[in-house]
């Protein structure tokens, strides 16, 4: 059986592309690639970790492209293509979402000038300003809301933006005086949002099943720390993380929006944007923790993950990942690594991606 598991991963490595570098020379990490909805564009983030800067890129998402650092203007607008100063060169820029294709935008977080974090659109400056550090923004996939997490009351709560009516205040959504919520993400019909709700107690999975009727109900009640939820592009499943088996690892899981979550993987990366999925919903890709194989990528079939197989994306020490249905029709991952096989300096992260084929 052993054999036939090396035979079959032999061929696959021998069938896959090795992988293009995306992202320019630069002495710091990359991480958190993220492809936008069409596929036609990547962003990624550039962390200084000794400088305590995090700069945001967005590419046109073929290899040689030239990106385009993204960087805050200073002065609140209602309208999303409205320019004012710009910030600084030392803040944090993060946290990216995509709108939907034909919105050409995106939402993200950044300190500006300040240290109180506000979420800002491209192109534009801060939205939803108040007191109180936002972040985490999600646009939604019909364009017409954005759900972040604000610490405006003191507390962690998500609130609704009307990307119609960027002027108006958002519309609080959750207010558990005894917990934060954060990692809000949207169903693919844009009706449902599952977050994470941290207590003292621990996090765990919650779902808004109608955001015109927010009344947030419990996907997992573990121990210890279940996050960064994800849906299925058919909206039936969510995947998210869980240490609540063994505190020192990570394992995979998915659940029906109803029903008992089930094991995929263990001893997996912590993906920065949630699980990855293919957007036929039938696979989770995901970084197995195992130095001695330098961190590989592996798909795993959701109905199946026992055949789960390793991707031969030719680069070592992977991290963060995202994949999508590009132009050319084909799947694509992009992954950050410490460099390729046969690199002879492996130093700072850089984005690689590569089409995926010969799914199990």
């Amino acid at each position: 059986m052993l054999s036939l598991l090396l035979a079959s991963s032999l061929a696959l490595a021998q069938a896959q592309p090795l992988a293009q570098r995306m992202s320019p020379e630069a002495a710091g990490n990359c991480q958190v690639p993220n492809w936008s909805a069409d596929g036609n564009q990547l962003s990624w983030e550039l962390n200084f970790h000794d400088r305590k800067i995090v700069e945001l890129w967005v590419s046109p998402g073929y290899a040689g492209a030239t990106p385009r650092r993204i960087v805050p203007v200073t002065r609140g607008s209602s309208a999303m293509t409205a320019g004012f100063d710009v910030a600084g060169s030392e803040t944090v820029a993060h946290e990216l979402s995509w709108a939907p294709a034909s919105l050409k935008r995106f939402v993200y977080a950044s300190s500006g000038s300040t240290q109180d974090y506000d979420l800002y659109i491209d192109g534009g400056g801060p939205v939803a300003q108040a007191a109180g550090a936002d972040g985490t923004g999600a646009w939604s996939p019909d364009g017409k809301w954005i759900v972040f997490t604000s610490a405006r009351t003191g507390q962690g709560d998500l609130y609704l933006l009307d990307v119609a009516a960027l002027e108006k205040a958002p519309l609080k959504l959750t207010g558990d005086p005894t917990a934060s919520e954060l990692f809000a993400a949207w169903s693919p019909d844009s009706q449902k949002i599952a977050f994470v709700g941290h207590t003292q107690k621990g996090d765990n999975i919650y779902l808004i099943d109608n955001i015109n009727f927010p009344a947030p109900r419990a996907i997992t009640a573990w121990e210890h720390t279940q996050t960064r939820p994800t849906w299925s592009p058919d909206g039936t499943m969510i995947a998210f993380f869980s240490n609540h088996t063994d505190i020192n690892r990570f394992d995979l899981y998915v659940t029906p929006v109803s029903g008992t979550p089930t094991l995929v993987a263990t001893d997996v990366a912590l993906n920065d944007d949630g699980p990855a999925w293919t957007p036929d919903s039938k696979h989770l890709i995901y970084v197995k923790k195992d130095e001695q194989s330098f961190d590989p990528v592996y798909a795993a079939p959701v109905r199946q993950p026992s055949q789960a197989k390793v991707i031969a994306t030719g680069t070592v020490g992977n991290g963060d990942l995202d994949v999508a249905k590009r132009p050319d029709g084909k799947v694509w991952l992009a992954v950050v690594a410490q460099g390729l096989t046969n690199d002879k300096k492996r130093d700072f992260k850089k984005v690689y991606a590569l089409p995926l084929s010969g799914l199990p």
